[in-house]
């Protein structure tokens, strides 16, 4: 830095104000006057000279210095820090809710402000910024619970997630306006560390309409010790998937394995490039679709032969187009890899497994009827939205039809001993499960409906939320450091995706703009025993 700069620097002066000691009376004195480097996105650069008090009888707490600072100063910046407020939470925010890498930051600072930050400095201060939120989040704990009465009460979701060499992370949300309620990093699904973390959510914001949750034993077994007279019910699109996988996962590896060591992928692959060169070479008519294919005249393929083949192999290549984005058992890509081959049988024609697919077929059937039911398809409900029932006669009609759909399995099962497992598999899950499965609406005000307080059939409002992160932590540095932010940042995240939500932000901060000053109200003992969780 240049002594032009150094010169041109702004110097204010701060002061405890002048006062006397509330234990003994005693006038304050002048403890030493400092000057430090304040850094701001809405002051600039400026020297503060601040004069530090004392009370000559007390001064000290142990070996500590009592002294009485600048609460102007104290608005603007930490203690201990040249960085203000303000920076802190502009870092934060481009991290954490815009997703932003450090070069970006740094650019945008350099360019925007005029403010040079290394590398390290940006995460210490986003690291603050995670500090901050979690404190202000907790001592905002009776505005939000004064919130959540006023609307008629909250429901619980509970989820956890984890990724590879990492601890899980535990969260709390309610569902009725998407706020995060607790999060903490847990071991393991130990029933123990889920009952300390609900207890929390209990003493902070009293029990829930009900909670939603997934099917783990652990779950089942902390919510009934936390709140055994609430209403406990599991996630449908878990349900589904639970009996998916029992019905279907033995035939479907079968498949998968079948057509992995027979390396069909890479053969059509192989296939695929060979035909490339030779139609780049011949001069083919390349305006060719499947479709295409099956009307096409004999004449018509012995002329054009490469570029229908490659057609064929094109198709066969983009089975996965078949599946609706929800995952195996909802979607089955080998399946239908295979039916694709299966078609075009003139590519392939040695596969074997035509009688494990015929097998799977039976109980792939009564998977589809269970999901028609409960509306679990890609159209009501893909993994990036929600599913809930707006009224109660539509949890009284999918309650009767699985109750019919239970009765016809039964009948079934003592009238024809063929299939017997498929059918035994969903008659068994919806016999255990009956009762965990449905809600009607909570009625806040008997004069008007609008005001129901609706309860989310699947956890997919959290499931989104731990994707939304893993992608995000992606973009920022890559893959191999997802689980590391999970271990370092897992309990502090959670709380900040509630920055997104306008209502959150007014309850609690009042505006966006209002976040440093609020950050600045945070008293500092109570910052300073919640340091970041360590991996």
């Amino acid at each position: 830095m240049s002594l032009l700069a150094i010169e041109s620097k702004i110097q204010i002066n701060f002061r405890s104000p002048d006062g006397s000691c509330c234990i003994c009376s005693s006038v304050f004195r002048v403890l030493k006057t400092q000057k430090t480097t304040i850094i701001s996105l809405k002051y600039g650069i400026f020297y503060a000279v601040e004069t530090l008090l004392f009370c000559p009888e007390h001064k000290y707490d142990g070996n500590s210095i009592i002294k009485y600072d600048s609460p102007e100063l104290n608005q603007i910046v930490p203690p201990y820090s040249n960085y203000a407020y303000d920076v802190s939470v502009h870092i934060g925010l481009s991290r954490f809710l815009h997703h932003k890498q450090k070069s970006e930051i740094q650019h945008e600072l350099k360019i925007e402000y005029g403010i040079k930050i290394s590398d390290s400095g940006i995460t210490h201060l986003s690291d603050n910024f995670l500090i901050y939120c979690r404190c202000v989040h907790e001592l905002a704990s009776a505005r939000i619970k004064e919130v959540q009465d006023k609307r008629g009460g909250y429901i619980l979701h509970i989820d956890a997630t984890v990724e590879e060499d990492s601890d899980m992370v535990f969260v709390g949300m309610n569902s009725v306006n998407g706020w995060i309620l607790h999060s903490r990093k847990i071991k393991s699904e130990n029933h123990e560390e889920i009952i300390a973390a609900l207890e929390v959510i209990k003493n902070r914001y009293g029990e829930p309409l009900a909670i939603k949750r997934d099917m783990g034993k652990r779950m089942a077994l902390a919510v009934s010790e936390v709140f055994p007279n609430k209403p406990d019910k599991i996630c449908h699109f878990h349900f589904s998937r639970d009996i998916g996988k029992d019905i279907l996962s033995e035939q479907y590896d079968l498949i998968r394995k079948f057509l992995i060591d027979n390396k069909i992928k890479t053969s059509l692959r192989r296939l695929a490039d060979d035909l490339i060169t030779q139609i780049n070479s011949g001069g083919y008519d390349v305006n060719i679709t499947f479709d295409s294919i099956v009307k096409c005249k004999l004449s018509e393929l012995k002329n054009n032969k490469p570029v229908y083949v490659y057609a064929i192999v094109l198709w066969i290549l983009q089975y996965s187009k078949d599946g609706d984005g929800l995952g195996f058992p909802f979607d089955l890509p080998y399946v239908s890899l295979y039916e694709r081959c299966c078609t075009a049988r003139k590519i392939v024609e040695r596969l074997e497994v035509k009688l494990v697919h015929e097998k799977m077929d039976y109980g792939l059937k009564l998977f589809t009827r269970l999901r028609v039911i409960l509306k679990i398809d890609s159209e009501s409900v893909p993994l990036s939205s929600v599913l809930e029932t707006d009224k109660d006669e539509m949890v009284f009609k999918m309650e009767q039809e699985l109750e019919a759909f239970k009765n016809e399995l039964y009948k079934n099962l003592l009238n024809d001993k063929s299939q017997v497992r498929e059918k035994k598999i969903i008659f068994d899950h919806l016999e255990r499960y009956k009762d965990k499965l449905f809600l009607t609406n909570f009625r806040v005000d008997p004069n008007d409906p609008s005001k129901d307080i609706i309860m989310e059939r699947t956890n997919n409002i959290e499931e989104q939320q731990f994707r939304k992160f893993k992608r995000n932590q992606r973009r920022i540095h890559g893959n191999r450091d997802v689980g590391h932010d999970l271990n370092f940042y897992g309990s502090y995240l959670p709380i900040v995706w509630n920055l997104n939500n306008d209502e959150y932000i007014k309850t609690v901060y009042g505006s966006m703009e209002y976040i440093p000053v609020v950050f600045s109200q945070v008293p500092h003992d109570y910052r300073i025993i919640n340091p970041l969780d360590l991996a």
